[in-house]
């Protein structure tokens, strides 16, 4: 407010100062004065020095209200920064805000979590812990906490539950005039450690960050040679400015233009590539989660008075998270679903087989030591098997043939009164039967039906044997039925036996 009154204070002052010298300036002519002072229009000349007055008047009063207006939301924004800074320093960790002298200018909306046994490794770990959470700046621990790097700053987006990870090159920078291949580079800072960067990226679905290009007569590629590129989080130099490297090829390059096929030229794959004295533009989003984030561009053939290429990186923005489908395959899959203790453990190995493993957690995906591999377990499923037997005539057909001995009938899978055999289990069955005709006369058929479907029989006609022999391999759902139906004849005596051989255990 003091501020305020001096400048008033200041400019009042300062007309005081300037009205006799306006007078003085238009009297300064005291031929022009003489001769006005003579004629009889001095009372309009007096008139004309007074409109001229009340209107430099009114254009100083309006400056005055200018000043006060910008002196007022000066004061403002100093209030609104000291509130950010004491709300920051109450939420902050004892780490740094901003790696890599970032610019503090990119912080807006900051909003401490509430205080929870530990820190959210994503925005959208904090969402679900707290759905109230409004959208804006929060800390989050990639690679958990208490472990690693320290927590990173992120605007989250608690609509989505995306995390935004910023950096120092998302306004328009221009590129300088130069000719060789990736003679301009510029290395992009990030608000966070590449490692934090990386574990996010691990357990996020997805990952995207987009990038703009505008160009005049600046081809990225020309007759075969690269002279723009990017590098991957593993310095690797990249071609490609939209999606994902496709063809695995180290030196892929296209554009979204090219993707779609909409470019300017058809025969080329970006819009700059044409290098045509116009302007062009680029727009691509960077959609491989394992390369990302870009982390320098490089750029060239730009020498010429009238080349001229600019560019605009979006945030590196993850959303989702990783969901496992089946067992664990890695202590990578266990750290990814939120494993933090460290032990021993049973995953899918590379054969299908349950193997036991070591993860010690306090080491992160990438690092040496995550997983020692111990052995195989011997994982036994439990037993499946029977065996029943009729010793009194049957001749229904078309129907499941009951039976009327038990002798076996572990995993209890069997029921005799139905003749069905409902498989427990996904796995790999072996089943037998033997059955004698009743008499001569007729032919003797029995068919092994699975789900009401023949997938087997036995037939023996009329003078032949009177005997029925099946033996047969398959695999079963959980769920699926098998039973004896016999087509033709009768029987006074059959045995059906059946067994797990081997269960599906994935």
């Amino acid at each position: 407010m003091a501020k305020r009154q001096l400048l008033i204070s200041s400019v009042v002052g300062l007309l005081i100062l300037i009205f006799p010298l306006l007078i003085v300036a238009f009297t300064s002519n005291d031929n022009e004065i003489k001769d006005i002072a003579r004629s009889s229009n001095l009372h309009k000349f007096q008139e004309e020095l007074w409109i001229k007055f009340k209107h430099f008047e009114r254009k100083m009063e309006s400056e005055v209200t200018k000043l006060k207006t910008k002196v007022e939301l000066l004061e403002a924004k100093v209030l609104e920064q000291a509130e950010l800074l004491k709300e920051c320093n109450s939420c902050s960790p004892t780490s740094n805000m901003f790696d890599n002298d970032m610019p503090v200018d990119h912080v807006k909306n900051v909003r401490p979590l509430a205080k929870t046994t530990l820190q959210p490794k994503t925005c959208l770990e904090a969402l679900t812990s707290d759905p109230s959470l409004e959208s804006g700046m929060y800390w989050i621990d990639p690679d958990g906490q208490g472990r690693g790097d320290n927590p990173i700053y992120v605007y989250c987006n608690m609509t989505s539950g995306s995390s935004s990870i910023l950096h120092d090159s998302e306004n328009s920078t221009d590129v300088d005039h130069c000719f060789d291949p990736g003679c301009y580079s510029r290395q992009i800072k990030y608000n966070a450690t590449l490692r934090q960067i990386t574990m996010l990226a691990e357990l996020s679905n997805e990952c995207h960050q987009s990038i703009q290009i505008d160009c005049f007569d600046a081809a990225l590629e020309f007759n075969g040679i690269a002279y723009a590129w990017w590098n991957d989080r593993n310095g690797d130099e990249r071609y490609f400015w939209s999606g994902t490297n496709n063809n695995l090829s180290a030196h892929y390059h296209s554009c979204q233009c090219g993707l779609e096929g909409s470019c300017v030229d058809k025969s080329l794959l970006c819009n700059c590539d044409s290098d045509l004295a116009m302007e062009l533009s680029d727009n691509g989003v960077i959609t491989d989660k394992d390369l990302l984030p870009i982390t320098k561009l490089n750029f060239g053939r730009t020498i010429a008075p009238t080349s001229m290429s600019s560019y605009k990186i979006g945030r590196l923005e993850c959303s989702g998270k990783v969901v496992l489908n089946g067992m664990p395959t890695s202590c990578q899959d266990l750290w990814r679903v939120g494993y933090i203790l460290s032990g021993i453990y049973s995953i899918k190995g590379s054969s299908s087989r349950v193997e036991t493993v070591y993860c010690d957690f306090n080491k992160l995906p990438g690092d040496e030591g995550l997983q020692t591999w111990i052995g195989y377990d011997d994982v036994k499923s439990e037993p499946v098997y029977f065996n029943v037997g009729r010793n009194t005539s049957y001749s229904t057909s078309g129907k499941a043939m009951p039976f009327e001995q038990e002798n076996l009938n572990v995993g209890n899978a069997f029921d005799l009164s139905s003749g069905t055999f409902v498989a427990p289990c996904n796995g790999t069955y072996f089943f037998a039967f033997t059955s004698y005709a009743e008499n001569s006369y007729n032919s003797f058929y029995f068919s092994l039906n699975l789900n009401d479907v023949q997938i087997t029989n036995c037939y023996t006609p009329v003078t032949t044997l009177y005997y029925c022999n099946m033996l047969y391999t398959v695999n079963l759902n959980s769920g699926d039925q098998v039973q004896m139906i016999l087509q033709q004849g009768s029987t006074n005596n059959a045995i059906f036996t059946g067994a797990l051989l081997a269960e599906n255990v994935f």
